[in-house]
């Protein structure tokens, strides 16, 4: 049983938390034993869909100077062993080309497979956020669980947060937003629309935008002040022509499409400060008041000649108020 003390003690150089730990929480029953390393496969559908290479090199020399010290969480399936949980040990004992590696042997139904590695790889840090939803996403659409609530005491999660999970997760399937986006980015412009989204998270891909989440709440503030048509090209305003945040805001008050954004921003680097001022002070003065004066007019032309030319027809518009509807005609 010298695995089963060193199991109960000891927390690995892969930073999962004891075996005792993934034995309590799902409540399933372990023999540990060592067997021929050819004997041990590994399952399909695992929680790790992608696997650090330099790590797992670094791995393999740390087992050959002292073994594996957490054995791989397995189940018996014909004449192997499936492996549950601990694959990147079985990757590195391979590289170190070992015979013989313990493991724990777990008697458990497909759910609890599931549960065990999703409970000992939630404890790890390096999991991606996609690998995440994709494994939890199984998990609530295998059926099994009845309520949100359910699967996050399996997981040690509360609810909502099951919920965030599962939304990240088929947006980032639906709308196939990049891998490297972390999940709680996705629920932080969950509510904008997709175009907004693919704008918001291409941009901190390609490294314009800080992958900030509180960052990333006050921009998405900001945009939802502006129509849907003019998001996209404030978010590119915002990482790619210097624009701040408090800049940003101002313009997803006035700019009805991309073309005024395009519009403001050119305004923004091209006028002096006190005149770009001046039109982003008259535009939301004029919107303020229920008019829309052309946005291009107001930027190249002199806002007196503007407000003259609008008050002659308003001034007219008034006048033919007063005349009866059949003086109207034509």
């Amino acid at each position: 049983m010298r695995y089963a003390a060193i199991a109960a003690a000891c927390v690995s150089s892969e930073g999962i938390y004891t075996l005792d730990g993934v034995r309590h929480a799902v409540g399933v029953s372990m023999e540990y034993k060592i067997v021929p390393l050819e004997q041990v496969h590994t399952r399909e559908s695992q929680v790790r869909q992608e696997f650090d290479q330099e790590f797992i090199q670094e791995l393999a020399q740390s087992i050959k100077r002292d073994g594996i010290l957490v054995p791989i969480i397995v189940r018996t399936v014909g004449r192997g062993y499936e492996i549950v949980a601990g694959e990147q040990r079985w990757r590195a004992g391979k590289i170190a080309k070992l015979k013989e590696v313990p493991v724990a042997i777990m008697e458990a139904d497909d759910r609890r497979v599931l549960e065990v590695a999703m409970v000992e790889n939630l404890k790890r840090k390096d999991l991606q956020g996609w690998e995440k939803e994709d494994a939890i996403t199984a998990m609530w659409g295998s059926g099994a669980y009845k309520t949100h609530d359910d699967l996050g005491r399996v997981l040690d999660v509360k609810g909502n947060h099951v919920r965030d999970i599962l939304l990240a997760g088929k947006l980032r399937r639906d709308e196939k937003l990049p891998l490297g986006s972390s999940t709680r980015m996705i629920t932080t412009i969950a509510t904008l629309d997709k175009g907004t989204r693919k704008a918001i998270l291409e941009a901190q891909e390609s490294g314009d935008l800080a992958k900030d989440v509180h960052k990333t709440t006050k921009i998405a503030a900001s945009l939802k002040k502006a129509p849907q048509a003019a998001r996209p090209k404030i978010v590119h305003a915002i990482a790619r022509s210097g624009v701040r945040l408090e800049e940003a805001d101002e313009i997803a008050e006035i700019a009805e499409t991309d073309q005024e954004v395009d519009q403001l921003v050119e305004a923004k680097k091209s006028l002096p400060e006190r005149d770009y001022k001046a039109v982003v002070s008259y535009m939301k003065q004029e919107k303020a008041g229920g008019r829309r004066p052309v946005l291009k007019t107001v930027v190249q032309g002199d806002i007196k000649i503007w407000n003259a030319y609008l008050n002659t027809v308003e001034g007219a518009r008034d006048e033919l108020k007063l005349l009866s509807p059949s003086k109207c005609r034509g």
